[in-house]
């Protein structure tokens, strides 16, 4: 969300959409493990811990990167490229509830599906889990976007950095709680 926000307020509102295809590029990879029977090592105590520590880490170095950034609002230049896909792999890999999320609410949600519908229904609960971030992530990127030059062209710096300062305390608790 931080990442999605930062990049729209200099991107535009295209940001989301853009964010979610590489969230769900690294769904697909932990859909695919999980069919694979990788549950098991992604619930362990060792796989959480390490992605615990490592995702922890990145949001708190992500966190720092932004705060020391400088953000030019050119709301002419909205060319997105791939750095906002890849944002969003990032972003998806590196976030320590991600992996553990989809290993033992999604996967039981995917269940549901299969137990009403079989392959059929899990594919309906990927597809409205992906609609629904979708629908979520761009209309954040639209109203940040469309808000940017009213209200956050003003206060970019301190907007910047309370998103920094989430980040940094997410990836702490994170941290934490992989050395607890």
């Amino acid at each position: 969300m931080v990442y999605t926000i930062a990049e729209s307020l200099r991107k535009g509102w295209k940001t989301g959409f853009y964010v979610i295809l590489g969230h769900a590029a690294v769904e697909v990879v932990i859909l695919l493990l999980l069919l694979a029977g990788v549950k098991a090592l992604m619930t362990s105590e060792l796989f959480v811990r390490a992605v615990s520590l490592l995702g922890g880490g990145f949001m708190a170095y992500t966190a720092y990167t932004l705060h020391k950034s400088k953000w030019v609002l050119d709301w002419r230049n909205e060319r997105l490229g791939y750095g906002a896909v890849a944002g969003g792999v990032l972003f998806t890999a590196f976030n320590p509830s991600f992996p553990l999320w989809w290993a033992t609410a999604g996967a039981r949600l995917l269940l549901e599906g299969m137990e009403e519908a079989g392959l059929t229904g899990a594919l309906l609960v990927v597809a409205g889990h992906w609609a629904a971030d979708l629908g979520w992530y761009v209309t954040v990127s639209a109203f940040t976007a469309n808000g940017r030059e009213r209200v956050i062209g003003r206060y970019a710096d301190a907007i910047r950095n309370v998103l920094a300062l989430l980040l940094l305390l997410i990836g702490l608790y994170f941290v934490w709680t992989g050395f607890k």
